[in-house]
Parts: C-alpha cells; sequence; structure tokens
C-alpha cells in the first residue's frame, strides 16, 4: 500500500488543483479496487501520518506561540487532510462500511477540537463527503454538529471559504430528515444544538457565508420543536441584522444588497412561532419616522407583507397583531408623501384582508375580516368629512374593502353611503372631486373583482349572486345626476370628468343571476340616460357657434372613452348613440358650413367610428330581461348603415369647403373599419385571423342580388345582423371582411354611375384609402375569386369600361382604380398582364395627357407604379414570353426619347409625361425588372439634352428610388432588399465622371445636368448606398452650392439643387464627418454665402423654399464643431460666429431655433 504515501507526497507537493484531484482519484480507486478492505482504508488514512504530527504538548505550545514551531508545517498539513477529503469526495459512496465512517468522522472531528489553524476547511470538506455515504448513520450525524461546535470562538478567526465550507455541512445536516429526528429526540424542545450553531455563527459578515447561515435559520424554525427560549435566540440571531445592507465592493461576488434583504426576510417569515416577535420588532423599527430611509421603510413593509402572507394559523399569529399594525402603518398613507412608501403600505393593508378572509380552498370565520374592516372604517369614517385627509382616507378604505370579494359584500353599502352623505355637502370643488374618484375607483374595483372571480375560492362567485345591489344603482340618481345637472361652483371640469368616468363605470357594471347568468347591474332606463346623456355631450359642438365657450374638450373626450366602454356591454347605447347624432347631424345646412361647424361634424363622426367599432361588444344581459339576440358586429353595421344614409350631406357642393363634410362621412366609415380590424386583432393572434381573411365563396356574386339597403336589412328589430356569430368566434373577422367589401363596392358603383357632384377628388381619395384598407387584408385566393382586379377597372359592374364609361368624366376617379390595385397580392393581378391587355393598354395610353393636370397625370403615374411593380411574366403565367413588361418601357422610352430630342413638346405637356414615366420605372426599379437597364442611356442622354424637357428628367429621376408608401410589403409590393443600390449603381454611378467640371464650355452645361441627376438620386437613397463614392460626391455637391451661391441676384439659391445639397452634405457629416475634413473651408464658405443670398431674397412666393434653405445651411454649419477638432476650426471661428449671430433674429421659428444651438457649439471654439 506504499502507492497511498506517495500519492500523499505528491498531492502535499502539487499545487495544481487538476493535478491534486487526479490524484485523489487514483487514491479513490485504488479503494475501491479493494471493496474498501480495513487494511486498504487503514493504509489510506495513515499515509500522511508524516504530516499529522499534533501532540498535546504541540497544541499546548501553540496556545502561546503564533507561528509553526511545535505544530508541524501548517500549509502542508492542510494539503494532507485535503488530500483524504478530496479522496472522499471521489469515492463511491456506497463502499465504506459504517464503522469505517464513524472512525473517519472521529478523525476529522477531532480537527475542530485542537487543530485550528490547518485542515479546518478539508475537514469540514471531508465531513460533508460523509454525510452522504451509504453507511453514514443519523447519530454520526450528531457528533459531527457537536465536534465542529468545538471550534467556539475561533470560528470567526477561520477564512470566509473555510466559514462556508462549514455552513455547507450544517445545511447537509440539518436538512437531513434523519439527522433531525435523531437531534429532537436527543436534545427535544431545549434544543442545545442550536444554541451552540448560534453562539459559533452570531458574527458573520460575509456575504455568501450570510446567504447560508440565513437559509439555516428558518430551518431551525420549521423542522424543529423550539422552546420559547430558543425560538427568540433563533429569532435575535437573524434579527440582529435587519436592516441589512451591502457595502461596495470593488470584486463582484455575484451576491446583491436585494439578496441578503430578501434572505432575511424569509426568515422573519418563515414559522409563525416568531410572530409575536417579529410584528412588535418591525412596527418598531417603522415607528421610528424620519430617523429611517425611505429604502429601509419599504424593506420593513416588504417583510411585514412576507409575514402576513406566509405565517400558518392566521388566528394566531396575524389576528392579536392587526390592531397595531394597522394603528402604525394608516400614518404612512394619511401623512405620507412618498409614493413608493404608500403603495407598500396599501400592499399590506390589502394583505391583511386576503390573509383574514382565507385561501382558495378554505374560508376563515366572516368575524376575522368584518373585525380588522371595522378597525379601519372607525378610524377614516370622519376624515372623508375633512377635505385635507378625503383623498388618503378614501384611499385608505377602498384599499381594505376592494381586496376580496368578501370584503365588498360585507363594507361596500357602508363605504358608498359614507360618501354619498359626504357629496351632499362637499366642502369644495376638489373635495367633491375626490369622493367622486373614491367611488369611481370602488366601482372599478368591483368590476376587477367581478372579472377575477372565479380565481379564488368557489364562494366567491356565489358572493356576487346574492350581493345587495341597491346600493351601487342608487348612484345614478342619488349621486350621478345631481352633480351633472348641478350648476354649482362645486361642478368644474376636473368634477365633470369624474362624473362621466363614473356614469360609465355604473353602466358597465355586471352581475350574476341566480342561476349563473351575467347580466348589468343598471337596468335599460338607467343605461339608456347615461347614453343619452354622453351623446347630448358629443352632440351640443353642432348647434354652438365658434364663440361659444361652453363647449368642454376634456370633458367631451372623456365622454368620448365612457361611451366606448358603455356601450361595449350595453350594447343597445350604440343604436341610441348613432341615431341621436345623425338627426343632430340632418338638422344642419351643409351648403354653406362654417369651419367651426364642419371641424365639430368631423369630431363627431370619429368619435362615433371609435366608440362603436373599437372593441368588439359582449353579449351582456339587462337585469331585467331575458336574454336576446346578439351579434358582434351589430356596432359596424349600425355605423356603415348610417353613414349611407348621411352621404352626401352637401349634394351639390361649389367649393372645397362644402366637399368637406362628404369627405368626412366616408372618412368616419374608413376609421370604424381600421378600428374594428385592430379591435379583432387585439382580441385573436393575427396568425389565427390569417386563417379567417378568406373564403372558399365569391363574395361579389353573393352580393348582386343583394339590394343598396342591405345593411340596413342585415339590422333586426334588436339591432343584430343576421348571421349568427360569438363575440368570441374568429369567425367575426371574416363576416367583418364580407361586409367591409360589400360597403367598397357599393361605394364604387355610386362613383361611377350615381350622382357625380357630390364626388370631389378628396371624397374619391377617402374612398380609396378605405378600398385599399379592405382588399390588402383579403386573401389571395378571394382576391382572385372575386376578380378584383378586373372590378378595380369596371367599379364592380359587368361591362367593360375601358373604352368608355366614367373614367373619362371624372379623371379622379382613377383614385378608386389605385385603392383597389395598391391592396391587392401580384398574384390576384396576374390576368392584367395577359398582352395587350388591361395593363399594357393602361399603361401604354397617352391619348388624353396633352390635355390633363399634372395632379391628374400623377395618380395615373401611381397607378402605373403599382402595375409595373406587381407584374409576374413567365411560364405558367398570362404572359409567357415575358414580353408586357418589356413593351410597356420600351414605349415609355421612346416616348422620353421623342420629348427630348427635340423642342416639340411643351414642357408643362412633358411634365405629365416624364411623371408617368418615372412612376412606371419606379415601379420596376423596386422589383429589380432587368429591362430597365435598356432605359439607362435613353435617360442619361435625355438628361442631358439641351432643352428644358432635359432638366424635368435630371431634377425627377430621383423618383425612381423615393420611397414610395404604396410599394410596401403591407401593399404586397413586390420590394428587393438592395434595390435603391441597383438603380444607383446603373443610373448614378457612371454619371460621377461626366459630371466633373472640366471647363469646356460645350460640357458644362451636361455636367450640370448629371450633377442635378446624381443629387436627385443620391438624396432619395440610404447613406450606405453611395458611401464609397463619397470623394467624387462631396465635390459635386460642393460645386453645387457655389454655383448657385454665385449668383448675384439671390434667384438660384431656392433651385432643388441647393436644398439636395445641403440634405446630402448633413448626412455624410453624421455618418462620415471625415470625407468632409478635406473640404472644410470650402463647405463652411459656401454654407455662409448661401445663408447670406437666402436672407436677403424677399420673393414671396419663394419664401418657403428660402427658409428651408437657410435651415439646413445653420444645421449643416452648426453641427461641424461637434465633428471635427478645434484647431481645424479656428480660422472660422469669427465669422461663423458673427454670421449665427444675425442668423439669430431670422425670420423662421425653425431656423432661429437652429442658429441658437449652433451659436452655442461654435462658442465653444475658441477664435
Amino acid at each position: 500500500m506504499s502507492n497511498f504515501k506517495d500519492w500523499a507526497l505528491q498531492y502535499v507537493l502539487s499545487d495544481d488543483e487538476t493535478a491534486q484531484s487526479e490524484i485523489a482519484k487514483k487514491a479513490a480507486k485504488e479503494i475501491e479496487n479493494t471493496r474498501a478492505s480495513s487494511a486498504s482504508v487503514g493504509s489510506w488514512a495513515a499515509s500522511i501520518q508524516p504530516w499529522i504530527t499534533i501532540t498535546k504538548q504541540d497544541h499546548d505550545n501553540s496556545d502561546d506561540d503564533d507561528d509553526d514551531s511545535g505544530s508541524g508545517d501548517i500549509i502542508a498539513r492542510a494539503k494532507a487532510l485535503g488530500f483524504l477529503a478530496d479522496t472522499l469526495e471521489a469515492l463511491d459512496k456506497s463502499l465504506l462500511r459504517p464503522e469505517q465512517v464513524i472512525r473517519l468522522v472521529g478523525f476529522f472531528g477531532a480537527m475542530f477540537s485542537y487543530d485550528h489553524k490547518a485542515g479546518i476547511t478539508a475537514s469540514a470538506k471531508a465531513l460533508r463527503q460523509l454525510d452522504a455515504m451509504k453507511g453514514f448513520k443519523p447519530a454520526v450525524g450528531v457528533k459531527m454538529i457537536e465536534d465542529v461546535c468545538k471550534l467556539k470562538e475561533d470560528f470567526k478567526l477561520q477564512t470566509a471559504a473555510t466559514r462556508l465550507e462549514i455552513y455547507e455541512l450544517f445545511l447537509s445536516l440539518i436538512q437531513d430528515q434523519s439527522v433531525t429526528n435523531e437531534l429532537q429526540d436527543k436534545y427535544g424542545t431545549s434544543s442545545g444544538f442550536i444554541v451552540d450553531i448560534i453562539q459559533l455563527c452570531q458574527n458573520e459578515r460575509d456575504p455568501r457565508n450570510l446567504m447560508l447561515w440565513f437559509k439555516l435559520l428558518p430551518i431551525f424554525l420549521t423542522e424543529y420543536s423550539t422552546s420559547d427560549q430558543v425560538t427568540e435566540e433563533i429569532f435575535k440571531a437573524f434579527s440582529a441584522y435587519f436592516p441589512i445592507t451591502l457595502r461596495s465592493s470593488a470584486t463582484p461576488i455575484g451576491i446583491t444588497a436585494d439578496d441578503l434583504k430578501n434572505a432575511v426576510r424569509a426568515c422573519f417569515a418563515s414559522h409563525y412561532k416568531v410572530a409575536k416577535l417579529a410584528f412588535p420588532f418591525l412596527i418598531g423599527k417603522l415607528d421610528q419616522g424620519d430617523a429611517i430611509t425611505v429604502s429601509v421603510k419599504l424593506d420593513i413593509l416588504k417583510t411585514v407583507k412576507a409575514c402576513v402572507e406566509q405565517y400558518d394559523n392566521p388566528q394566531a399569529s396575524v389576528v392579536p397583531h392587526v390592531s397595531k399594525i394597522w394603528n402604525s402603518l394608516k400614518y404612512e398613507v394619511r401623512n405620507g408623501e412618498v409614493k413608493d412608501t404608500i403603495d407598500a403600505t396599501l400592499e399590506v393593508l390589502r394583505a391583511i384582508a386576503n390573509r383574514l378572509d382565507g385561501t382558495k380552498t378554505q374560508k376563515f370565520s366572516v368575524s376575522l375580516l368584518k373585525n380588522y374592516i371595522d378597525i379601519v372604517v372607525d378610524d377614516c369614517r370622519d376624515d372623508l368629512a375633512n377635505p385635507t385627509y378625503t383623498k388618503q382616507a378614501g384611499l385608505l378604505l377602498m384599499t381594505v374593502i376592494t381586496t376580496n370579494i368578501r370584503a365588498f359584500t360585507l363594507e361596500s353599502a357602508a363605504f358608498v353611503d359614507i360618501i354619498r352623505k359626504n357629496l351632499r355637502q362637499p366642502k369644495s370643488p376638489s373635495h367633491t372631486k375626490d369622493l367622486l374618484l373614491l367611488l369611481n375607483s370602488t366601482l372599478k374595483s368591483r368590476a376587477d373583482l367581478f372579472k377575477n372571480r372565479k380565481q379564488g375560492h368557489s364562494e366567491d362567485e356565489e358572493l356576487f349572486k346574492t350581493e345587495s345591489k341597491d346600493h351601487l344603482v342608487a348612484l345614478y340618481h342619488d349621486v350621478y345626476l345631481p352633480t351633472w345637472t348641478s350648476k354649482s361652483e362645486e361642478t368644474t371640469s376636473e368634477v365633470l370628468k369624474q362624473v362621466v368616468q363614473g356614469l360609465a363605470l355604473l353602466a358597465t357594471q355586471q352581475t350574476l343571476r341566480p342561476d349563473g347568468q351575467i347580466s348589468l347591474l343598471a337596468s335599460r332606463s338607467v343605461c339608456s340616460e347615461v347614453c343619452s346623456l354622453l351623446t347630448h355631450t358629443l352632440t351640443k359642438g353642432l348647434a354652438l357657434s365658434q364663440n361659444d365657450n361652453s363647449s368642454d374638450a376634456a370633458v367631451e373626450d372623456e365622454a368620448v372613452l365612457a361611451l366606448q366602454s358603455v356601450v361595449a356591454t350595453y350594447t343597445d347605447g350604440y343604436a341610441e348613440l348613432v341615431d341621436r347624432a345623425k338627426v343632430e347631424i340632418e338638422k344642419r345646412d351643409w351648403t354653406s358650413p362654417s369651419k367651426y361647424t364642419l371641424n365639430a361634424l368631423q369630431d363627431i363622426l370619429s368619435r362615433l367610428a371609435f366608440i362603436g367599432c373599437s372593441r368588439i361588444p359582449l353579449n351582456i344581459a339587462l337585469d331585467d330581461e331575458p336574454p336576446k339576440v346578439f351579434k358582434p358586429l351589430q356596432h359596424f353595421i349600425k355605423l356603415a348603415a348610417s353613414m349611407q344614409d348621411l352621404f352626401p350631406l352637401s349634394p351639390l357642393p361649389t367649393s372645397e369647403k362644402e366637399s368637406l363634410a362628404n369627405s368626412y362621412v366616408v372618412s368616419a366609415l374608413h376609421g370604424a373599419m381600421l378600428h374594428f380590424r385592430d379591435a379583432c386583432f387585439e382580441k385573436f393572434e393575427p396568425k389565427v385571423l390569417e386563417a379567417y381573411s378568406g373564403s372558399d365563396r365569391n363574395w361579389l356574386e353573393e352580393f348582386q342580388g343583394l339590394p343598396k339597403n342591405w345593411l340596413h336589412q342585415l339590422q333586426g328589430e334588436d339591432g343584430s345582423s343576421e348571421v349568427v356569430i360569438k363575440e368570441d368566434d374568429p369567425e367575426v373577422y371574416r363576416e367583418f371582411l364580407r361586409i367591409s367589401l360589400f360597403i367598397v363596392r357599393h361605394l364604387y358603383r355610386e362613383a361611377a354611375y350615381g350622382k357625380q357632384a357630390p364626388w370631389t377628388e378628396r371624397v374619391f381619395a377617402q374612398a380609396a384609402n378605405l378600398a385599399a384598407l379592405v382588399v390588402r387584408s383579403i386573401d389571395e385566393n378571394l382576391q382572385k375569386s372575386c376578380n378584383l382586379a378586373q372590378n378595380a377597372f369596371n367599379f364592380f359592374f359587368s361591362e367593360d369600361l375601358s373604352s368608355s364609361g366614367p373614367s373619362s368624366v371624372a379623371p379622379f376617379r382613377k383614385l378608386l382604380i389605385l385603392g383597389i390595385l395598391q391592396g391587392l397580392r401580384p398574384a390576384a393581378m396576374a390576368e392584367l398582364y395577359a398582352p395587350l391587355g388591361i395593363a399594357e393598354t393602361f399603361m401604354c395610353d397617352t391619348s388624353r395627357m396633352a390635355t390633363v393636370l399634372l395632379a391628374v397625370g400623377e395618380i395615373r403615374g401611381t397607378i402605373c407604379a403599382v402595375l409595373a411593380n406587381k407584374y409576374k411574366g413567365g411560364q405558367s403565367t398570362f404572359d409567357p414570353e415575358s414580353e408586357t413588361m418589356k413593351r410597356v418601357l420600351s414605349f415609355w422610352g421612346e416616348q422620353l426619347k421623342t420629348a427630348t430630342d427635340t423642342d416639340d413638346t411643351d414642357p408643362a405637356i412633358f411634365e405629365v409625361y416624364n411623371t408617368v414615366t418615372m412612376h412606371t420605372l419606379a415601379g420596376a426599379c423596386a422589383r429589380q425588372d432587368k429591362n430597365v437597364l435598356s432605359l439607362v442611356p435613353i435617360l442619361h442622354e435625355a438628361i442631358a439634352s439641351p432643352g428644358p424637357n432635359g432638366a424635368i428628367v435630371a431634377r425627377t429621376i430621383g423618383g425612381l428610388v423615393k420611397t414610395n408608401e404604396l410599394l410596401t410589403s403591407e401593399n404586397h409590393a413586390v420590394v428587393k432588399r438592395f434595390y435603391k443600390q441597383w438603380a444607383y449603381t446603373h443610373f448614378a454611378k457612371p454619371l460621377y465622371d461626366l459630371a466633373l467640371p472640366t471647363g469646356d464650355e460645350d460640357t458644362a452645361f451636361a455636367a450640370g445636368r448629371y450633377t442635378t441627376a446624381i443629387l436627385s438620386l443620391v438624396s432619395n437613397c440610404p447613406f450606405e448606398v453611395y458611401q464609397e463614392d463619397l470623394p467624387a460626391l462631396v465635390r459635386l455637391l460642393i460645386t453645387a452650392l457655389n454655383n448657385n451661391s454665385s449668383a448675384s441676384s439671390g434667384g438660384d439659391i431656392t433651385q432643388p439643387q441647393v436644398a439636395t445639397s445641403l440634405e446630402v452634405l448633413v448626412e455624410i457629416l453624421s455618418h462620415e464627418p471625415e470625407a468632409l475634413k478635406e473640404h472644410l473651408k470650402a463647405i463652411i464658405t459656401a454654407g455662409m454665402k448661401t445663408y447670406e443670398e437666402a436672407a436677403k431674397n424677399t420673393n414671396k412666393v419663394l419664401a418657403r423654399n428660402l427658409a428651408a434653405a437657410r435651415k439646413l445651411t445653420l444645421q449643416l454649419l452648426g453641427a461641424i464643431p461637434k465633428k471635427f477638432e478645434e484647431r481645424h476650426l479656428l480660422p472660422y471661428a469669427l465669422p461663423m460666429q458673427r454670421m449665427l449671430a444675425m442668423a439669430s433674429g431670422d425670420k423662421s421659428r425653425e431656423a432661429r431655433k437652429v442658429a441658437l444651438l449652433a451659436r452655442e457649439n461654435w462658442a465653444k471654439v475658441s477664435a
């Protein structure tokens, strides 16, 4: 067995932990090979004998001499014991026999009696390994504890790591149930071993060790029967650390102050036997007042709450202390100013109420909860009459009473009665407001309790079936209505807002019938009156003049939110609301409305849409009526039908103002659809709704047999839809889309063949936006089955209107085409791209372009952009040869070439042609259509052409990469990720060399045009696209600024190149200022010149452009000091400060604001 000695020596001589571990494993393997024979275990234990030379004399000597003489080599002895401990750790835990374990425990335990300088860590580790052995006996565990406790005062002299090993040993032993039983049998309630451990560890300060110490102490309370004296000692052990803090340390220890606080808190809340000690201790700490910080106060309150919630037997542990807790805590709310402590106090009060109520499985005697509430009520009742303390007292009362259902049903009537009596004689408007706020908060809390009634004890739900409701129902006539109609000084705006909130809360209260059916608490008449009062608040704006100050916007906004809540539960209320509003609107003459009246109309219509359609209504019966037929779409249908009746409000509008009334009606429909769609997405998962965005039926075919007033037919006498759908069924979304598509079809048909006068550009635009919303929400298959692509051009009529019809009469009607096309998916449009089909014909039609306005050309161009973008050719498509878009792009290339090669085309007409061309190309560029590349040389030649049309091309070519809201994923457009990089590479990069000035007059003109084109493209691209061309681009930008700044008249500075150059320079400065370092002088000089020329220009027509140019210039110049070192800017400091001082008086407020910031930046540059 000489191997053990060799291994022991190797272990002691090694300083490598890995090597030591391997040596210990070898020793363990050797013992395992002999099945832990007595000889092998003995040889192994004796292998460290050379280092264990301590004798009684040595021990006596060590008491008087702190060096290593007479006690052997301390370090070597510690390593030798570590060899044994590591071997035990690696050893199979089932091998050692009980007698071997006992002998080893005796050996290692003896170390705690006389070897305090070395081996304690290893001995504790060894004992912990022996505790895990199969041969371990509980009595041995008792001996381990007794041996370790012999350290006594020497324990605190050990290192933190050594103490940590001892804590882990204690924890493993104390958590062993067999050892627990043995300790309990030996010591009984006197628990002497606990006292010994406490005396050993009571001075611990290391955070890691404290975490284990605080884990041990609760176990003493929960697992052992201790006498009152021992319990008190345990309490003193952890309470001595309260409140605990943690000093900051440069070395991370992985333990936070909150960890320690939570650990101490767990000690306090571990067992109810310390309640009689804990509560007085904590309350005493809390009553120190200003002597404690907010942090400590919060710690105390959280600890009290933990004790209340976790102590068993609340009758014995909590109830005796409730009065003292209340008497201390009430002042934290009554006189408190710190929100965190107030909130924490209220949490404690709630915890007491919940604890005295019972648990989910057991209810305690009602007297416990009632006595507690009575204490609170007796102390707070009188304070409700004192305006100084009304809010605080009410908060205390409401917190306790609304904590749980039993508390509410016990005391809500008395609480409401107290508030009601005080409201009869309020001391001030703020007193009235505070009392109403308490009442409203009580109602809101009741609603929350009702909503969560199934989460508690089964008795809770039964309480709602039998609760007294009269005191709540009476609030309408006793409190809210009198306050609303009162004209006294007490009725301020803030009071009225509280009344409005209270009306909504009262009308939406729910209750349980004896049969378990949910119904509204208030009667139909009360709910109807509430709706009537609130509706009048919304509609009175139509009857007021601009000079009437009786309107209160804050109260109106509150009424909107109130009605939103009310009609979601009292579903008949929305029909009443809409009908009343409709009557008020129809009373007015909309022939020549004032701006104030139009604003009032817009407000009420948008509010109607929000109130009824932003939530899916609930199917809740009225208390005194049987359940009725209900459909979740009834509010949306009601609004849509009413808007259909109202349109047009102005049948023959003669001005833009008169057409606004009509557009607001369509806008209300659009708003209703947006709100209802969002409500569906809020209620259901988006992925769920995807499956309900289509149908296997052709809805348009179903619509053919329906009358125009189908929306009215959808409503029965009860205002419900004919389709049976529950509010929690995603099918409601599909039905919403179906009805919405019917509305789109109706509007389009009216616009095409109905009365034309009401349909102005604004109304067309509103209808188109509405259609886009509906179409983009429908899935691809339904878009195809309804043939929406074709219907976009024939306005939902079966006849072909491409050659004749309404499109030739009202050019702005093309907005309707755009509305549908923009929402279609590419696959649903495939049929349009057949050779010489609708798409090609439309995109290449120039028959009326010479006579249309630029705005109309813009609409046509936008349609062409969508058509060009969603094109897909190739096999299995309607354009198998992929020739359609090739011909379209070739056509516009020729048109462009012809118009710029000659001077025959008038620039105004060419502007329209160019607009359509650029939009078409932009749509194709977004999907990187290779056919676009054939137009690159044509565009470059057109830019350089001498006529004015070339300038138009140069100025607008940036439209190819300009962000277009129609070409987005939301509208199902095909947009390649790097299409802007692709377009820039082909259209802009080749022009850089051509745009550089050469001094040749023949090329200077073309260079200027190319510069304009580059700037137009660059200004619509992100920085990363043109980053690699910065050297050449910066030179062009400076040239553009200098060329325009050189004009003595200053007239040229409003050209787009100036603003574009400034915008791009600002972008470069923010991303890569180093690119501008070599050009600082030129940039600053040109910038100052640009500002001065813009400031001198008095052209009123150009005022807005000039202001924008001045602001951009100041923005550029003002940012320079933040990007460059002072030494680069010193030569320009004084001139810049003089210029910025002048700019601080700029005519434009925005420019002045930027100038002031620029002055601050340049003031830091020392001249």
